[in-house]
């Protein structure tokens, strides 16, 4: 039994921090929460006193066959290319990031990733996978960043063509579902990034379709998780009933876009959770990766702190595996882009780790610390309440009560 004592405890569920609390654990679990709790002789005991114990974190949007780089690193590719994906979970875990949401990967290699990986045979978060995306033909993103890669297309993608209707829609997802994947990805946006201003559209779904998708994803017991380039986008995505928005405003997207009342309305109404990677934004915008255009991140800061006032379901994610994305350390750039549209260090800590929990749908099993919830854990060597960057202050991680990460406080 590994017994942490004296922790600052921030239990994920957004109660108020709990001082001098003791958190017992036993194989893989948590069993014992709170303050007074008797500690078995035999116990291996680690004092946390001036330090912060809280649930692992949890990123809700990367990709985990992708590469944050420009280089060597091929990106959205299998187990093969990526090395077992060693270098992308190794980062993601060393920044105390212990479960993930990967949203358009290589099949069936993310999957049997996935089950390797739950199973305590590979080292890496936990993972919840869509496996291939679903998108138009001659659309975002293969014909765009993928620039029609055929082995993407092989292994990554289910095309939906301009003629098809609901009989090829409803194989093409029950083909996808039928795979063993947990959300559906679908693209709706008709933006090309790479050949903006000259030429930024490219074939979309109908609305139509885009219903078609979502109802035949819903009826395969699957939530549906959108791509989305700007707020019209998002709106579109909303009528056709998916349950998790991706982004909210691209960059090469209109840097003047507003979200409305009605949209702020129809998000809450919906219960929707909105993820809206600003790190992605930002990041691509600082580094030049926008042919020119004007800066996009403000307005979607702007758009998100109407969110944040309104009461939408705010996920906690990064688009990482994308170039200029880090693995791991971009999470806490987002949770800090969080906390300057309005949130609090708790209700951001909150929606990272209890709240995404909820997103996977996953809530069963981690994101709060909690009797009978997996020990996956992350103690901080400073108080993220003080001071959000704080997050990066990792000093050990547990990951289904195994150590993966340990930067000197076991062996101080």
């Amino acid at each position: 039994m590994l017994a942490f004592v004296g922790a600052n405890l921030i239990d994920g569920t957004g109660a108020a921090p709990v001082v001098d609390a003791t958190v017992l654990i036993q194989g893989k679990a948590i069993v014992a929460v709170g303050c007074g709790i008797e500690v078995p002789e035999d116990a291996t005991v680690v004092n946390l006193r001036g330090k912060t114990l809280l649930p692992g974190f949890i990123d809700a949007h990367v990709h985990l066959g992708g590469s944050d780089a420009l280089d060597d690193r091929m990106g959205n590719r299998g187990r093969h290319a990526t090395g077992d994906y060693a270098y992308n979970v190794n980062q993601l875990l060393s920044w105390g990031v212990t479960a993930v949401r990967s949203g358009g990967d290589w099949t069936p290699d993310i999957l049997s990733f996935r089950d390797e990986a739950e199973a305590g045979l590979v080292r890496a978060p936990h993972i919840v996978a869509s496996g291939r995306f679903v998108q138009a033909c001659g659309g975002h993103p293969l014909s765009t960043v993928y620039g029609d890669d055929a082995l993407v297309m092989q292994n990554a993608c289910v095309l939906i063509h301009k003629e098809d209707g609901a009989g090829r829609i409803e194989a093409a997802v029950r083909r996808a579902v039928g795979e063993g994947v947990d959300v559906v990805k679908v693209f709706c946006g008709d933006d090309n990034k790479l050949l903006y201003p000259e030429d930024t559209t490219v074939p979309t779904m109908t609305d139509e379709q885009l219903r078609l998708v979502v109802r035949f994803a819903h009826e395969s017991g699957k939530r549906v998780m959108a791509h989305i380039d700007d707020l019209d986008d998002m709106d579109r995505a909303l009528d056709a009933g998916v349950d998790a928005i991706e982004h909210v405003c691209n960059v090469c997207t209109d840097p003047d876009q507003e979200i409305g009342d009605g949209l702020l309305a129809k998000l809450v109404s919906r219960g929707a959770y909105v993820t809206p990677t600003i790190v992605a934004t930002a990041e691509h915008e600082e580094h030049g990766f926008t042919n020119g255009a004007p800066p996009v991140a403000p307005a979607a800061r702007r758009a998100v702190a109407k969110m944040v006032r309104a009461g939408v379901r705010i996920g906690v994610g990064t688009d990482a595996g994308i170039p200029f994305v880090a693995y791991g350390r971009s999470l806490h750039r987002e949770m800090r882009e969080l906390v300057q549209c309005g949130m609090t260090p708790l209700q951001v800590l909150a929606a990272c780790t209890g709240g995404n929990a909820e997103l996977l749908q996953r809530e069963d099993s981690f994101g709060t610390v909690a009797v009978g919830k997996a020990a996956d854990l992350v103690v901080l060597g400073s108080d993220p309440l003080e001071s959000i960057e704080n997050t990066r202050d990792v000093a050990l991680v547990l990951r289904d009560g195994s150590i993966v990460v340990d930067k000197g406080l076991l062996s101080a």
